[in-house]
């Protein structure tokens, strides 16, 4: 019997925690301000990253918001998990969230249907 591995955009995800687009996040990374191209409790992911982090670097995140009026300092820590080269994109995986950015994501995470909502 042969067994088949299937790639790219005919596989599913497997993640734990689903990404949204919406709200977009405001992070700062080491000094640098970013914002998502997509994001979850899990990890999130930046795009037009200038520079290449190695795989497996950690970052710290000390600003998150999702409304630039309302910026939240947070201690946060997260690993470079992949590069997507032809996209200037970096995805990165939460190591530690602390109590203010776990809450901050949630928040923005039913905030996002009023987002959906006016689009």
């Amino acid at each position: 019997m042969t067994n088949y591995f299937t790639t790219a955009k005919y596989r599913p995800h497997n993640r734990k925690d689903h990404r949204h687009d919406l709200p977009c996040l405001h992070l700062k990374i080491g000094g640098r301000e970013f914002e998502t191209y997509d994001w979850s409790l899990g990890g999130f992911r930046i795009d037009d990253f200038k520079g290449r982090p190695q795989v497996g670097a950690q970052v710290t995140v000390s600003h998150m918001s999702y409304d630039p009026d309302s910026v939240t300092d947070v201690n946060s820590t997260a690993t470079v998990t992949r590069i997507l080269i032809g996209k200037n994109q970096v995805a990165y995986a939460f190591n530690e969230l602390d109590e203010k950015a776990y809450e901050l994501l949630e928040i923005a995470r039913k905030r996002r249907l009023s987002h959906l909502s006016t689009k």
